[in-house]
């Protein structure tokens, strides 16, 4: 019996599977639009376990990070600079950084985290991508079920072990009026 990727039978996007001409196309395309609002891209050797950082100006991720997550951490680390630049989203961060009730901020991370997916689906879209919607679903789906065992375990776990398939779609969210400037640096990992 002859086996396929999931991608090759169905057309299925599955997380970690997405075949490099996809992943061209999402690099060039939504790193083109990037730059256009404003933020700059840089590569550079970042301390594990951190995959990507962004202060409000520029977006760096690790060049030691495999292709398929450069391509999420773009799309991803774009919505959060623009939660963290957008005046009109200034508000939205405060119980971000001040809520010490753990459930309440759990609550608040997931919804702070699924807001900027919403961006990076917005600039997928502007970017004329609009065939990866479910991948780029499950890659966020994936990512929060990574960062919550984090927080409740307080240990990174493996990421196979929080890989998800067939998630609800992330919704496209307006990319507001932004004013870049610095912000504390805040990482992926």
């Amino acid at each position: 019996m002859i086996s396929f990727p999931g991608h090759e039978l169905v057309g299925a996007r599955l997380v970690g599977q997405l075949p490099t001409s996809d992943m061209v196309h999402v690099w060039q395309s939504v790193s083109s639009r990037v730059v256009k609002y404003g933020f700059a891209i840089e590569y550079r050797d970042l301390e594990p376990p951190r995959t990507g950082i962004f202060d409000g100006l520029r977006i760096v991720i690790d060049p030691d990070v495999g292709f398929e997550m450069q391509c999420f951490l773009l799309l991803h680390l774009f919505g959060h600079s623009v939660q963290w630049v957008a005046p009109s989203l200034e508000h939205t961060l405060q119980e971000l950084q001040h809520t010490e009730d753990r459930a309440r901020f759990m609550d608040v991370l997931h919804d702070y985290e699924f807001k900027a997916a919403g961006f990076g689906m917005q600039i997928l879209h502007e970017a004329g991508v609009s065939d990866l919607d479910q991948w780029y679903s499950d890659f966020v789906e994936t990512d929060w079920k990574y960062v919550a065992r984090f927080y409740e375990t307080g240990g990174i776990p493996p990421w196979a072990d929080c890989v998800v398939s067939g998630c609800r779609l992330i919704e496209p969210r307006p990319i507001p009026v932004l004013e870049h400037h610095e912000v504390q640096v805040r990482f992926a990992f």
